[in-house]
């Protein structure tokens, strides 16, 4: 379960692969070799940047997913606000923002009408995870149905509801049949397979 968020975050996230010279063509041509690398970058300075923005929060939501059963509700916040922070200078998207900053709060215990790390409701902890990806979501799992927009192909990031219309449980899907969400009274934040029944909602 604890490595879990590296193949999530490689589905949540598009990072483009870098260029690589295998040892012989490195022999056989380094100058090429090396004058093309400064010429690539050179011709974008914000794709590089923007690469290393990426791989930085992802390595960091691993720390924190993690870490994230042994720290206090406290750090808990910071490390979401500091991710926040990360993946919004990385330039992702709201859900795959999302997507890795759902993983801090794991652990987390349920608390009816809770709405931060120090006790989460289902839609308390969506909405506290969406906020911190730069996104405001309705306080309850029907009115955040009705908020977003129907899908059957969801992306790391999408809501995961169960009740149709009128929804009674909603969760974060982090792709390949999974999701992160607070369960029930006596249950932390936690990944699990998707239930039966789900549909999904997109977040834009």
């Amino acid at each position: 379960m604890k490595r879990f968020l590296v193949a999530a975050s490689a589905a949540a996230i598009a990072v483009p692969a870098l260029a690589t010279v295998s040892p012989l063509q490195a022999q056989a041509a380094p100058t090429a070799a090396v004058s093309t690398a400064q010429a690539t970058s050179a011709a974008h300075p914000s794709r590089n940047s923007l690469v290393a923005a990426r791989t930085q929060a992802v390595r960091k939501a691993n720390v924190y997913s993690r870490q994230s059963a042994k720290v206090s509700w406290r750090q808990k916040d910071r490390n979401a606000r500091h991710l926040s922070t990360l993946t919004k200078r990385a330039k992702m998207a709201p859900h795959r923002r999302a997507a890795l900053i759902s993983h801090t709060q794991k652990g987390t215990m349920y608390r009816w009408g809770g709405t931060t790390p120090r006790g989460f409701d289902c839609s308390g902890y969506t909405r506290y995870v969406y906020s911190k990806a730069g996104k405001s979501l309705p306080r309850t799992a029907r009115s955040q149905y009705a908020a977003t927009k129907r899908t059957s192909r969801p992306a790391p990031g999408d809501l995961v509801f169960f009740g149709g219309r009128n929804a009674h449980h909603v969760g974060i899907y982090l792709g390949k049949g999974r999701m992160i969400h607070s369960p029930r009274s006596g249950k932390p934040v936690q990944v699990t397979k998707v239930w039966r029944g789900a549909s999904y909602g997109k977040v834009r």
